[in-house]
């Protein structure tokens, strides 16, 4: 009984993203990664300042790795949208 309404609770709240425009749910996926990495910085930063992980190198490397890709695919997302949709805008001609 209780995984039919996890399920159900899951159905609407898909619903009710895809139902707004495809942007605002980018920004969404886009600012939840970002959180998500910067949250990997601040987690090493703390476990190199208590001393609670001896090797954080890898934590942060995903954290930057995470935080640039994001950023890099959101820039190019919104760029190639901008060209694609207004190519030939200002040429009546064609």
């Amino acid at each position: 009984m209780r995984i039919s309404q996890l399920i159900d609770s899951y159905l609407k709240g898909l619903k009710f993203i895809m139902s707004h425009p495809s942007w605002k749910n980018r920004r969404r996926y886009i600012f939840a990664s970002f959180t998500i990495g910067a949250l990997m910085l601040v987690a090493s930063s703390v476990a190199v300042l208590f001393g609670l992980m001896s090797d954080v190198g890898d934590l942060v490397a995903g954290g930057v790795a995470l935080i640039s890709l994001i950023l890099t695919s959101y820039i190019f997302g919104a760029t190639w949208e901008s060209t694609k949709l207004h190519k030939n805008e200002g040429n009546f001609d064609e």
